[in-house]
């Protein structure tokens, strides 16, 4: 991670974790001829728990010598402008201020073989491929993580033996957030199993890591060589790993959506032939062995949903309204990215709310609508496939339950002239 000289940033939280980390890369600090300097994230969620725990680490860095940043940033505000948790929000956050404070820098991160079990455990749970069990990367572009073969317990025994204070976010003793329920539940019920289950986890981490290092290299040897001009020529003759590497890949170098879902249904139509829908007006195409990305302009204008009044058709209105509970068409928080107001696309499917399989939304419309309607239907539809039928619902993957924070009312009308 470091062969000297370096200029090392270290994400500082104030946990036992980063404060470990910062104290024992000051320990190294000459000898490595290093130049030490520390980052905080004020995620402005805790109120003035989180002001507090700022002040506690600019004070250790006033008595370290260390040269100390804090940023402010509203993850509330952030979480609800770009519909995500706020998990996911402040993540997002906290990488994106990283990035603009270490360009030509080393970023050090407190990540510890318990948190990388508990990552490996959460993508295993959510669904993942070989590459979501290799866990958290030691080194990855300029991100160092130097704890990351040391147990937290390891940490705190260190911190212990130099008298060494830190603070504890109260959210991490909370077991509503998904990881803190693997943190604090399920980790220690595989320690009563196996003593040794972190040294086993890291050991077993290196052979999967390894692995998907074979698989992905073999992958982007077959992509190189069916890439023609665009399309992916003869890669039926691979095996479906490789094969579904490749088509990845491809997905991605278009800008689209990556799911096993979207994934597996390419693959199917490599042989027999087909088109497959990845998105709002967007195929995959297979015809004699080549596969490629076709891009359709939908049937009537798509325009991105706002609240309020929306206006696809001139003839009828669509109205939009969030708000916070559960009684909603749907889940807002729940939708992949962007939320598109269009007419129907040749070859739409949608999984109903309440169903197991997907349906077609030609045979949908020829059963509830009525033939003089049917053009002036409107649909809702994210960066993963559709999510509302007008009349008919709303897809299984963002129906409302129990747990809904935030739902969308809609509402569609005649124009009054």
């Amino acid at each position: 991670m470091l062969s000297g000289g370096e200029k090392v940033t270290v994400a500082l939280s104030g946990g036992a974790d980063s404060v470990c980390l910062l104290l024992m890369l000051k320990s190294i600090e000459e000898k490595y001829s290093l130049s030490i300097d520390a980052i905080h994230i004020n995620h402005c969620i805790r109120g003035a728990e989180a002001d507090s725990d700022e002040e506690f680490c600019r004070n250790l860095c006033d008595r370290l010598g260390v040269v100390f940043t804090a940023k402010r940033i509203d993850v509330p505000k952030l979480a609800a402008d770009k519909k995500q948790s706020l998990e996911e929000a402040a993540r997002d956050a906290r990488y994106s201020a990283f990035a603009e404070h270490t360009k030509g820098k080393l970023l050090a991160t407190a990540h510890t073989a318990s948190d990388n079990a508990e990552t490996v455990l959460f993508n295993f749970v959510r669904g993942t491929g070989l590459k979501g069990l290799c866990g958290i990367p030691p080194v990855r572009d300029n991100i160092i993580r130097p704890l990351i073969a040391v147990t937290r317990e390891e940490v705190e025994a260190y911190l212990d033996g130099k008298g060494q204070d830190f603070v504890t976010d109260s959210t991490n003793l909370e077991t509503e957030y998904s990881r803190n329920k693997i943190r604090h539940n399920i980790i220690p019920e595989m320690l009563k199993i196996n003593g040794g289950f972190y040294r086993t986890f890291s050991s077993e981490l290196k052979i999967f890591s390894e692995e998907n290092e074979f698989i992905h290299n073999a992958a982007k040897t077959a992509y190189e060589k069916c890439y023609d001009k665009g399309a992916l020529c003869g890669l039926e003759k691979y095996d479906a790993v490789i094969r579904k590497r490749c088509i990845a890949m491809y997905l991605k170098e278009n800008s689209l959506s990556q799911s096993s879902e979207k994934i597996n249904a390419v693959n199917d139509i490599l042989e027999s032939g087909g088109k497959i829908n990845i998105t709002a007006g967007v195929y995959a195409v297979c015809r004699k062995n080549t596969l490629t990305i076709v891009k359709t302009p939908a049937e009537c204008e798509c325009v991105p949903l706002s609240e309020g009044e929306n206006t696809i058709f001139s003839e009828r209105v669509f109205f939009a309204e969030s708000r916070n509970d559960n009684k909603g068409t749907l889940d807002i928080d729940k939708v992949k990215g962007q939320l598109w107001l269009r007419g129907r696309v040749n070859g739409d499917r949608i999984q109903l709310s309440g169903r197991n399989f997907t349906s077609s939304v030609k045979k949908l419309l020829n059963e509830y609508i009525r033939a003089d309607l049917r053009p002036f239907i409107h649909f809702l539809a994210d960066d993963e496939g559709l999510v509302y039928i007008e009349d008919i619902g709303a897809a299984d993957r963002v129906k409302t339950d129990d747990k809904t924070v935030r739902s969308l009312y809609i509402k569609v009308s005649q124009r009054k002239n």
